[in-house]
């Protein structure tokens, strides 16, 4: 099984055997895995090497650990894909794939515009809303979203229930804000304490950073989002075209 002749790393040799099984249904779907103490038993290798390896096929969408109960096999087919040719927003991208959504409005405030938020909105805008959520999908946790939005492009956002309502829906419907189109930044991060409850999973779980600026039809950014997305939903899919030089 394990080889320790074989040039192979040891944690890479675990995670070969252990996705076999998967696919073998030895490992089923929907159920969690054995814990660490048992595969090292069962394979011969260190703690360090099992965890190397669970941790792997985590970022590979094999597994999925859920927070106090234990690691449990997940379907890769059936991972959350976020296409990102069209703007669309959560609600729209999730319901047509034909999952449950829902939003939870954490808190909403206005403060007083900083140096990143200058840098963004411009030295014109003087407040933001801050709008908190936490994004659902099938009743799972899946993003922990921080969005400004300037006072002035919307006065009296902090009215509405974003529990209920979409917040591109408001914008465009209530205040006649024409959405064109958004830039996305996305760096690989580690959970903090606070991020890690929300989520429910492990601190300094690896995660998605997404950091969106969204534009007007007149190329002025009218919301700034950044999002910390779990593991299983920071599978992103985008078309490249070639150019012929």
């Amino acid at each position: 099984m394990i080889d320790k002749n074989n040039p192979l790393p040891l944690y890479s040799q675990l995670q070969n055997i252990m996705v076999e099984k998967i696919k073998e249904g030895i490992y089923p779907l929907d159920k969690a895995l054995p814990s660490e103490f048992e595969l090292v038993d069962t394979y011969g290798v260190s703690r360090t090497t099992v965890r190397q390896a669970i941790d792997n096929l985590v970022k590979d969408g094999y597994l999925e650990k859920r927070r106090g109960v234990g690691t449990f096999v997940v379907d890769r087919k059936k991972k959350n894909l976020w296409d990102l040719q069209e703007l669309k927003s959560f609600r729209e991208e999730f319901i047509s794939k034909g999952f449950v959504v829902r939003t939870e409005a954490l808190k909403i405030t206005c403060i007083k515009i900083n140096k990143e938020l200058k840098e963004i909105f411009s030295e014109k805008i003087s407040e933001c809303y801050c709008l908190e959520r936490l994004r659902y999908i099938n009743e799972k946790p899946v993003i922990c979203v921080t969005t400004y939005v300037p006072k002035d492009i919307a006065p009296g956002l902090d009215t509405y229930n974003f529990s209920k309502e979409s917040l591109f829906d408001i914008l465009s419907k209530k205040y006649n804000v024409q959405i064109k189109y958004a830039t996305k930044e996305f760096k690989a991060i580690s959970a903090t304490s606070s991020d890690a409850k929300l989520l429910n999973i492990e601190k300094n779980s690896p995660i998605q950073l997404v950091k969106t600026i969204t534009y007007d039809e007149k190329n002025v950014p009218i919301e700034y989002s950044i999002s910390r997305d779990r593991g299983d939903i920071s599978v992103y899919k985008v078309k490249v075209n070639y150019r012929n030089r």
